[in-house]
């Protein structure tokens, strides 16, 4: 589906040099920074090529979509409500602020099934989603206010007192740009709660190329605990908790996800 001409070589967001080969996965190359480690894709699909991609409902419903097949009782929406509950948990305990009234940002909010859960615990809510349909469907089918644009040009009034960023930040096009982004919306003593695929998993490390979550078309950064703290320092957060047990609630049965928790530093 991808040629040569969709793509374009980046740098590391970190240290700005070329990375050195891991994987060829022509057009696409995943690369690790020899300085900071980082791994990311490069060659990689440039910006008009991921909007197709994104725009596309595939991507997000049917057989490899992000919710899967449709229907209450599908395995891919069982797992989604499960990492909801536990998510929303871990945002109560880690945000120690009252639950009622608090402003709520969710960026890359797809659908906004988070976002109406949250919404319904008594928060305060807002989304921004890159993909116009997905954001469509969050507005329209929920009532939602979502924003469908990159989170630098949505029109945000913070701070807020949490931000949540599941499984988005290896979609961005700069992570150091996205967390400083992310650290001028946030209130001074707000919490950001995120999660992503990691590097340093154990299916990572055994597949290697053959790691299901690799996914060079639209997992451009991949990071482990290390790399996670090393980018959002950068941007003057500092990473306070890491979950990786798959059998943690807002982890349920996922081997090669983190979820972690970061605040302004001090």
């Amino acid at each position: 589906m991808w040629t040569r001409e969709d793509t374009e070589a980046v740098t590391c967001c970190v240290c700005h040099r070329e990375g050195r080969p891991i994987y060829d996965l022509d057009p696409f190359g995943v690369v690790r920074c020899p300085r900071c480690t980082m791994v990311f894709v490069s060659p990689r699909l440039n910006a008009d090529a991921l909007k197709r991609l994104y725009d596309d409902v595939g991507y997000f419903e049917g057989e490899r979509g992000v919710y899967g097949e449709s229907g209450r009782f599908a395995p891919a929406m069982f797992l989604q409500r499960r990492w909801i509950r536990g998510r929303l948990d871990l945002t109560e305990r880690e945000s120690g602020c009252r639950v009622a009234g608090s402003r709520l940002l969710e960026i890359g909010c797809a659908y906004g099934l988070f976002l109406d859960a949250a919404r319904k615990r008594g928060y305060e809510v807002t989304g921004v989603e890159l993909s116009a349909s997905a954001a469509d469907q969050a507005r329209s089918r929920l009532g939602l206010t979502v924003h469908s644009s990159q989170l630098d040009d949505a029109p945000l009034d913070g701070p807020f007192d949490i931000v949540c960023v599941w499984d988005t930040l290896e979609h961005v096009p700069d992570p150091v740009e996205f967390w400083q982004t992310i650290r001028g919306l946030v209130a001074d003593d707000g919490v950001v709660l995120f999660s992503t695929p990691y590097f340093s998993s154990v299916p990572a490390r055994l597949l290697r190329r053959r790691w299901q979550t690799l996914k060079p078309t639209e997992h451009i950064w991949h990071f482990t605990p290390q790399t996670h703290r090393t980018v959002a320092a950068k941007a003057g957060l500092d990473i306070t908790r890491t979950l990786l047990s798959p059998v943690s609630r807002a982890n349920f049965a996922r081997l090669d996800s983190l979820v972690g928790v970061a605040r302004p530093s001090r």
